[in-house]
């Protein structure tokens, strides 16, 4: 389909998304848009990932948007509009009333199936365009490809507070909108692990390092080494039982599946941060490199060989902050999800908005 009288519009599956172009779209911060990484979700998460793309009048790719087609069988429940309202009016969180009001009682009935853009990880969805032309031209696309596909709604669960363009031009068009959460990360200071203690209050910092101390004394051996198909069966079975402790209803089949193909398209940008007792691994969180950035991506716990000991902090953010210096890294996601948490860790975050348009609402704006 035509888009400006400079660019061209078009669908394409992500085989057909040429790699290297469309990385040169990707920011510093855009690791879950990087193309090794839709490679991953494409083949694990049951999500059938469409690119819709923007080809400036040089043939050059000049934009892109990742959408995501979620039927009611989407697992995915903080990453689908109806049950990511449900979730969020149950926190009270700011525009859910609204949104109620505008979408009835029945939201998987008006919402689902859903065109859901932006990118399938939860936070910093966004279009990946410079020109507000070329992202008002992706997105009229994808909601024309909503219709194709018989969608009853385009949505973006997680849209940065601080990206205005996309969340004007969506508000413009019809969405609704509503807060979906906070997204969380930790800018490192650049002396180490001794100026992220600095970052606390004496109570605090003397309570971090009796935390690490109780670990030394427990014989706690705590490192980040690359993540191999050797390890990916017990790490499997660790995040299995943190999920199930949760309530999810998981298996470890599902999380090797997804580590195995991590390892296959990230090679050495994925490494995880390990605690073994006694040489075994009780306690791990993946870490997902990008430019000078960590994303903390999974994590996984034994719990009864754990007992007290505070393996959750040393793994997710004592260590990776310890040796992040060395490595080059100046800054680690945590993504969205228990904000006050993370705070208390030396987290900063933003708020994040979902928006919603049924399509019958009709075609706004084009």
């Amino acid at each position: 389909m035509l888009g400006s009288s400079s660019t061209t519009v078009r669908v394409a599956e992500l085989a057909d998304v040429p790699e290297r172009a469309w990385d040169a779209l990707v920011g510093p911060d855009d690791f879950y848009l990087c193309h090794r990484w839709l490679r991953v979700l494409a083949a694990t998460s049951g999500a059938h990932l469409r690119a819709v793309l923007c080809d400036g009048d040089r043939g050059e790719l000049a934009g892109g948007l990742v959408t995501a087609f979620a039927d009611t069988s989407a697992p995915w429940l903080h990453g689908r509009p109806d049950t990511l309202l449900e979730h969020c009016e149950h926190q009270g969180l700011p525009g859910t009333a609204e949104c109620r009001q505008a979408f009835g009682a029945d939201l998987t009935g008006t919402l689902m199936p859903s065109l859901v853009c932006g990118g399938r990880h939860l936070g910093r969805n966004r279009v990946l365009a410079t020109d507000p032309a070329d992202t008002a031209a992706l997105l009229a696309e994808a909601e024309r490809l909503a219709e194709e596909l018989g969608a009853r709604s385009v949505s973006f669960c997680y849209v940065d507070e601080r990206d205005t363009a996309l969340r004007e031009l969506l508000a413009a068009r019809g969405y609704h909108g509503h807060v979906s959460g906070r997204y969380s990360w930790l800018p490192l200071p650049p002396d180490g692990f001794a100026g992220y203690l600095g970052l606390f209050s004496a109570h605090r910092r003397r309570r971090v390092q009796a935390e690490r101390r109780r670990l030394a004394a427990a014989g706690v051996d705590s490192r980040i080494e690359p993540l191999t198909d050797a390890i990916v069966p017990r790490l499997a079975e660790l995040e299995t039982a943190l999920l199930t402790k949760y309530g999810l209803r998981w298996v470890p089949e599902q999380s090797a599946r997804i580590l195995y193909r991590a390892v296959a398209e990230l090679g050495p940008s994925a490494q995880v941060s390990v605690a073994r007792v006694d040489g075994r691994i009780d306690g791990f969180a993946l870490l997902l490199s990008h430019g000078y950035q960590w994303y903390a991506h999974r994590a996984g716990f034994d719990y009864p060989r754990q007992g007290r000991l505070p393996l959750y902090y040393e793994v997710v953010y004592y260590r990776p902050v310890a040796d992040a210096a060395a490595a080059g890294v100046t800054g680690i996601h945590y993504g969205v999800g228990s904000p006050e948490a993370k705070r208390s860790r030396g987290c900063v975050s933003v708020a994040q908005y979902a928006y919603v348009r049924r399509l019958a609402d009709g075609p706004a704006g084009r």
